[in-house]
């Protein structure tokens, strides 16, 4: 898959990157970047993006209360996923990667 970034500022939620949750194994490399001061999660929705603007949002373990720049995997299945900055007015850029997918 190539990758797909959305990126947030201030407080509030990026835009929604869908992800393909028919993809065995499932496996989603999610990268972030800071910029300045933010505290984040990366939130998961198991609702289709592409038909509605999904109500039902969780973070994975790991996922929630982030401040710094990282990267990590997610196995977990789930049809989109976005960023939630939940205080600061930094930014925070997400890159997300989908094994199997070009």
């Amino acid at each position: 898959m190539t990758p797909i970034s959305t990126s947030q500022t201030g407080t509030g939620r990026s835009a929604v990157v869908a992800i393909d949750n028919f993809t065995n194994p499932f496996n989603v490399g999610m990268h972030y970047v800071v910029t300045g001061a933010a505290t984040f999660n990366v939130e998961i929705t198991p609702q289709d993006a592409m038909d509605a603007t999904p109500t039902v949002w969780n973070a994975p373990s790991g996922f929630s209360g982030l401040t710094a720049s990282g990267a990590q995997a997610m196995t977990v299945p789930a049809r989109a996923v976005s960023i939630n900055v939940t205080a600061g007015a930094g930014s925070v850029t997400l890159y997300v990667v989908q094994a199997g997918l070009r």
